[in-house]
């Protein structure tokens, strides 16, 4: 008797999807966010400009801004990640348990059924496929997110750096 595991290709695929979803979230908050910031920038560099020319603003609390600053621009980046490694995991165990399937039809001498067609049984990696595609736009989102907060952030302790001198 073949093993079979009709629900795993779909909760592999209900999870991937719900994992998409999370993902394209995320994206779409993380370009609004970023505008934002974009938008601001002007505002905000004068802002700081001036918090670091002013003799009474301590080295400390200005170290808290950049880290509440580093903490806004690595939101949603954990998830990123999750997605970057999971979602070909559940596409390969939507396409390994659908070709489970596939070969439970086959038979034992792996033979076509009469008048089948070996282009309908592709569809089996087509989670696998869905998979990759998420993992692709996570890790391109994600490793655009870090170059982008690397780079404001070192910008701003360079800055805090210049005029304060080095942390003691």
């Amino acid at each position: 008797m073949t093993p079979s595991f009709p629900l795993l290709p779909a909760l592999s695929g209900l999870l991937l999807l719900l994992l998409s979803v999370a993902v394209l979230t995320v994206v779409i908050e993380r370009l609004r966010w970023w505008g934002r910031w974009w938008q601001k920038r002007h505002q905000r560099n004068a802002s700081w400009t001036q918090r670091l020319a002013f003799p009474g603003v301590e080295r400390p609390e200005l170290e808290q801004t950049l880290e509440d600053w580093d903490r806004e621009m690595r939101w949603g980046e954990p998830l990123m990640q999750a997605a970057a490694v999971l979602a070909p995991l559940l596409g390969l165990i939507g396409t390994v348990t659908a070709l489970m399937g596939v070969l439970a039809q086959l038979g034992p001498r792996l033979e076509l059924p009469a008048g089948a067609s070996l282009a309908s049984y592709g569809q089996v990696l087509l989670s696998t496929a869905a998979g990759l595609v998420v993992s692709l736009i996570a890790t391109a989102a994600l490793l655009a997110s870090q170059a982008l907060r690397d780079w404001q952030i070192e910008g701003l302790r360079r800055q805090l750096r210049r005029s304060l001198g080095p942390a003691r």
